[in-house]
């Protein structure tokens, strides 16, 4: 038998392990993270982002909205609340917090008004987010 072959061999049981891994992670984020819960006060929407992320959109029924981020693998590292507090379909405030294991979570607020000029691509990009989100789940 060829040393190829062998070394083939030996590395397919594992890549199938982690392959079977992997997908079952991804299985579970879409079963517990795709959810929505609509109510008389807000309409809630939750839906997975490959292996451990996921994104929520809420709109509240005197208009305004907002976006979680969890992103994928740094779900517990990370995460970022978009808002839109007057339904102008415009993020107001980005708020970005640090790990969920430290105690200064919280890394920057970000407020349109005073921020947008410094931070124009950050707005830009949560804009465009709070825009798909709206028409897919809004109304």
């Amino acid at each position: 038998m060829s040393t190829i072959l062998k070394i083939s061999r030996a590395l397919a049981i594992p890549a199938a392990v982690l392959a079977g891994l992997f997908g079952g992670t991804r299985l579970l984020n879409y079963h517990f993270n795709n959810n929505q819960i609509i109510s008389s006060a807000y309409k809630a929407f939750s839906y997975s982002t490959g292996i451990g992320g996921h994104i929520e959109y809420v709109k509240f029924s005197d208009g305004s909205q907002e976006v979680k981020i969890y992103p994928n693998m740094r779900h517990k590292i990370s995460s970022e609340l978009d808002q839109d507090l007057n339904g102008d379909g415009l993020v107001d405030r980005i708020r970005i917090n640090g790990s969920i294991y430290t105690y200064d979570r919280l890394k920057d607020i970000l407020v349109r008004e005073y921020d947008y000029a410094s931070n124009k691509d950050k707005f830009e990009e949560a804009d465009k987010r709070l825009k798909d989100l709206e028409s897919k789940f809004g109304n």
